[in-house]
């Protein structure tokens, strides 16, 4: 599956996590924990029953971003290494790839640490997920003009892409300024001595302002996920091959599996590795 279907994964990642949020809305509106309309998206998972189902959501949707954001940097990384000079597209990506995977880190710790227990550390994840997140989209557009001049090109990464991309981050740029300064009008407002934010309503003072910034925190959202669907065009142009696995010598006396390619040891080594399964990207 993995050789043949990860292309879908920035698909699935677009679709995954706002039907994640949409079922914690539901659940909590459903049980009367937040008020219908725009609340914030850790609003929805704040208390008990939907507090639990949005944070397991939330760490499955870690998981399959991690997976595309490495898939993406092994991409960039075989392009830049068929290509002489190309060292500092090479430090540019991994320190793209150290930036997905704390945005996805994020994702988890937001969804893992309420806002109503743990608030500091609620409010770190969320920097990790949108604002070091908007990072690791621009350096990925910034990834997709630079290798759009290298000799090995990128089959997938046309002009519409990155046109599209260049869009995609000016919108989560202005998401993310609307969400930030909106919310702290909002609060400067209201709602009240003793009303929580998931309890806002249009009776509270303040409530147009905090409308605009739940909103455009909404948007922020799925215009992160829209920007990893962005990646779909590349990623169907090649495969990835499971890992494989290599015995060291066997001194038991036991049967190792053998292979018909045989991989030579470490230089410490004077054997050779026993190989189950060949292993490339390509």
């Amino acid at each position: 599956m993995l050789e043949t279907r990860h292309h879908w994964l920035p698909v699935a990642m677009a679709i995954y996590l706002p039907v994640s949020c949409f079922i914690t809305y539901s659940i909590a509106v459903g049980n009367g924990n937040v008020e219908p309309g725009f609340p914030y998206i850790s609003d929805t998972g704040t208390i008990p029953p939907e507090s639990c189902v949005f944070g397991q959501l939330m760490n499955i949707g870690a998981v399959l971003g991690g997976i595309i954001i490495y898939i993406r940097y092994r991409h960039i990384q075989l392009h830049c290494e068929q290509t002489p000079g190309t060292q500092g597209m090479i430090r540019l990506n991994t320190a793209a790839y150290v930036i997905g995977i704390l945005t996805v880190f994020g994702v988890s710790v937001v969804g893992n640490f309420q806002e109503t227990n743990v608030i500091v550390v609620h409010l770190l994840g969320a920097t990790l997920a949108f604002v070091v997140g908007f990072v690791y989209f621009v350096l990925q557009t910034i990834i997709s003009f630079k290798v759009a001049a290298l000799d090995f090109k990128i089959p997938g990464n046309t002009v519409n892409t990155r046109r599209v991309r260049v869009l995609l981050i000016v919108l989560d740029f202005i998401f993310l300024l609307l969400t930030g300064i909106f919310a702290q009008l909002s609060r400067s407002k209201g709602p009240g001595q003793g009303i929580p934010s998931r309890k806002w309503s249009e009776d509270n003072p303040g409530y147009s302002e905090h409308l605009v910034a739940t909103i455009s925190e909404w948007l922020v959202a799925f215009v992160s996920v829209i920007y990893f669907s962005t990646f779909y065009p590349e990623f169907k142009h090649f495969r990835v091959r499971p890992p494989k696995v290599e015995y060291y010598p066997d001194t038991t006396g036991n049967v190792m599996p053998t292979s018909t390619e045989q991989i030579p040891a470490r230089p410490d080594r004077q054997t050779k590795y026993q190989t189950f399964t060949e292993t490339n990207y390509v």
